[in-house]
């Protein structure tokens, strides 16, 4: 009978249709929730908000920090703290009853079965006193029952589902025997071991780097979809949203904003970016070993190893900051990039053809395409040669332009890098530092480069022509999509201008990330101390 009546209604208001189907699929509904904390000040955090996650979905509840997103994942769980008033309501799947009515015993049953939830940092949401394998098993426990021999075997389960290596010898470890990585896997399986309705993700990648970011992720969306979960994703990062997300929620100030306009333009934008999106230089394992002083019968005392194992990749219109103290091996790779450093093993890619290998004549066509701006330009000008002479010789050497042509072009490049015409006839000791390094990286730009390698190229200017320098690079880097490698020992001028950094640390990667992670949330102490020293 409820069928047919439900029938003639759906012919006569196609939004009845809408809002039955809303219903049946969605794992949480909530609507008009509010929370205020209760104090000297009160303080309304979230404000009159409704939405509604279906199975199997992932919806992302983007915003800034202090939005309010924290707060309501906490209000979903049950977990504000007692001077917190909430109103609204919150209802699980097909179940009628307010989950915000409930007493902190009926919670109990729901948390971790009905709906889990995966921390941003899995270091201080795991028991440090207990080891990996037994808050797994608690978990299990306390919502199936089970004997422990059954549950422990689940819990080896989980950990190969969550591609745990050795999940035996990990089941008896501590949490902080284990990577930023791996901890967060042990509480993904904690999290879905029970089949929740609702996964909450509340910044689960934030203090990962890129490349465990990318796993985790994939993970999440592989369980995901094997067990049917609706996942309530929190992030305040935009390109990650637009990558997961089957719903966008954005948040401000502790209201639900109609950003639908502004969220097409971002999807448009982010499908630009993947299609230029190209790899232009990458580097496997790469190795650059210097021989030491050598023993009786010519055997090696000593080696040093410059740049030790090393691997990334720099897209077409990026800039990637390579951070550092002196002697951590940044110059060494940038030498071994412009085939100036032979290299040890590993292997090094320019756009999708291997340099080790290159012939001199290879190398010379290469330079074309991967030019050099250095640290002190005095020293990388000559200066018994004007500037026009200086920026015509390589038009020459590669056969670019001669006579009036070159001359003509250079007149281009003195525009492009804000210099007067006059400076043609200069010689280098009439510029300031800063102009100076305008004409190296008019140089650089003689021969139309796709890459450029700035080697500590502003930190012998002054912080005012550094901030000048930095805006002319991202001028060219727009007009010309250029891609920089910017290498430096200060992290702030990582910041102005990188879209991503990597740490380097006696020849090695030690941490890697977009530059808002690394400055913001740096793992490794050395990153710290590097921060520590510079800000």
């Amino acid at each position: 009978m409820w069928v047919s009546i439900l029938k003639k209604l759906t012919r006569k208001n196609k939004a009845v249709t809408f809002e039955l189907k809303m219903i049946q699929q969605s794992a949480i509904q909530v609507r008009h929730l509010s929370v205020n904390f209760i104090g000297k000040n009160t303080f309304e955090a979230i404000k009159d908000i409704s939405f509604s996650v279906a199975r199997g979905s992932t919806t992302v509840l983007l915003g800034q920090s202090g939005s309010g997103k924290s707060v309501t994942s906490l209000a979903l769980m049950g977990l504000l703290p007692p001077q917190a008033r909430v109103s609204g309501s919150v209802q699980l799947d097909d179940n009628q009853q307010n989950l915000l009515e409930l007493p902190p015993t009926q919670w109990q049953h729901i948390r971790g079965k009905d709906i889990s939830m995966i921390f941003q940092e899995p270091m201080s949401a795991l028991n440090p006193v207990k080891t990996c394998g037994d808050q797994l098993i608690e978990s299990i426990r306390t919502h199936q029952r089970i004997t422990y021999s059954a549950a422990r075997r689940l819990a080896v389960e989980w950990f190969r589902k969550v591609r745990l290596p050795d999940p035996e010898v990990l089941l008896k470890r501590y949490p902080h025997q284990l990577s930023g990585g791996q901890k967060q896997r042990v509480m993904i399986a904690m999290a879905l071991c029970n089949h929740p309705t609702l996964l909450i993700a509340d910044e689960p990648t934030t203090a990962l780097d890129v490349t465990v970011q990318q796993e985790i992720i994939l993970l999440i969306k592989e369980l995901q979809q094997e067990f049917h979960t609706a996942v309530l994703f929190i992030t305040h990062d935009r390109r990650l949203a637009l990558k997961i997300a089957d719903k966008i929620l954005v948040l401000k100030n502790g209201r639900l904003v109609d950003d639908s306009i502004a969220i097409k333009e971002w999807k448009t934008e982010e499908k630009n970016q993947e299609e230029e999106s190209e790899i232009l230089l990458k580097a496997e394992n790469l190795k650059v070993y210097y021989s030491g002083a050598t023993a009786l019968f010519g055997k090696n005392k000593q080696v040093t190893k410059a740049v030790d194992e090393l691997s990334f990749e720099l897209y077409r219109g990026e800039t990637l900051g390579l951070v550092g103290a002196s002697g951590c091996g940044k110059s060494t790779l940038s030498q071994a990039i412009l085939g100036l450093r032979p290299i040890t093993s590993g292997n090094l890619y320019f756009k999708g053809s291997r340099m080790n290998d290159f012939s001199s004549r290879q190398w010379r066509e290469n330079r074309k395409h991967i030019q050099m701006v250095f640290q002190d330009p005095y020293s990388a000008l000559n200066p018994r040669i004007s500037i026009g002479s200086a920026l015509t010789e390589p038009l020459k050497v590669h056969g670019i332009a001669y006579g009036a042509a070159a001359e003509k072009k250079v007149l281009q490049l003195l525009d492009q890098v804000q210099l007067s015409k006059e400076s043609f006839h200069k010689y280098p000791h009439e510029f300031s530092g800063g102009q100076r390094q305008r004409i190296c990286i008019a140089r650089a730009l003689a021969v139309d480069p796709e890459l450029i390698i700035c080697d500590e190229s502003v930190a012998a200017l002054d912080v005012h022509t550094q901030e000048q320098i930095l805006d002319l690079l991202k001028d060219l880097q727009k007009d010309k999509n250029l891609s920089y490698l910017f290498i430096t020992h200060d992290l702030n001028l990582v910041k102005a201008i990188s879209d991503r950094v990597m740490v380097m640390w006696q020849g090695k990667i030690v941490e890697s990330g977009n530059v808002y992670e690394v400055m913001h949330h740096p793992r490794q102490s050395y990153t710290k101390d590097l921060l520590a020293a510079t800000l």
